[in-house]
Formats: C-alpha cells, structure tokens, sequence
C-alpha cells in the first residue's frame, strides 16, 4: 500500500482526488486504508505465519506444507485454512522442510577377501619435477 502511504504523506500538497486518479486507485480505498491501515486478510496471515512458525519449530524444521496444514486444520481457530497459502507463507518466510540424506556405506574395508596383486608394478617417484611434458 505504497500508494497510500504517497498520498497520506502529500497531501499538503496535491489534492486526494488527483493523486487518486493519477495513481489509478479509488479514493474510498484510500478513505478505508486511512481507517484501518492492516487489512483483516493480513491479520489472518500474521496469525497464521506465527502458528506456522510454532509448528515448524515444533517439528524441528523437519515438517512440509501439507503435514502443517494437516495439524492446522485440526485446530478450530484455523480449521479451513487451505494448503496453498499454508505453502505460500511458508516460501515467503524461508520455512523449508530440511531432509537429511541417509549416510550409506560405499566401500567395505573389513572383508577376507584377498587384495588385487600389484601386477604393473609401477614406479610412481621420480628424479624431478615434470615441465611441459619433458622430464628437466
């Protein structure tokens, strides 16, 4: 409500009317913003954002958008609170679901099965440093 705020703060001086016009918005908007600046839609969403909170840190972060409107719906207050704004305010306040990546074990060190023979028999050291593909 940017809008408003401009209007409010010169009003001195433009008229309400032209600066209403000028910036394509109504002046009873304006008239209702001056009345009751938070609208009742942004109450809910603050409210909601701080019960979502709650739940999330409840969860140890560990918890999406439908599991948060699951336990949401089941509070009277908030009953028919819908999973997209749940997920909606979720994204605008950072609140993502962490997932922990199960640790799994590639190589086994601990077998009895022989070691592969060194059959090459490779010598890796050398008399000095390696330039441009030429041994100096």
């Amino acid at each position: 409500m940017m809008h408003y705020t401009f209007i409010r703060n010169h009003h001195s001086r433009f008229t309400v009317k032209k600066m209403c016009q000028t910036l394509l918005i109504s002046e009873s908007g304006y008239y209702r913003w001056l009345q009751e600046p938070i609208s009742k839609r942004c109450r809910e969403n603050n409210i909601l954002k701080n019960l979502i909170q709650e739940l999330y840190v409840e969860h140890g972060g560990m918890v999406g958008s439908p599991m948060v409107t699951a336990d949401l719906r089941a509070e009277a207050q908030v009953a028919d609170v819908g999973k997209k704004r749940v997920a909606r305010i979720m994204k605008e306040s950072s609140m993502q679901c962490k997932s922990l990546k199960k640790f799994k074990t590639t190589t086994e060190s601990n077998h009895a099965f022989p070691v592969a023979p060194n059959i090459l028999n490779r010598n890796f050291t050398v008399a000095a440093p390696t330039r441009f593909g030429l041994v100096i």
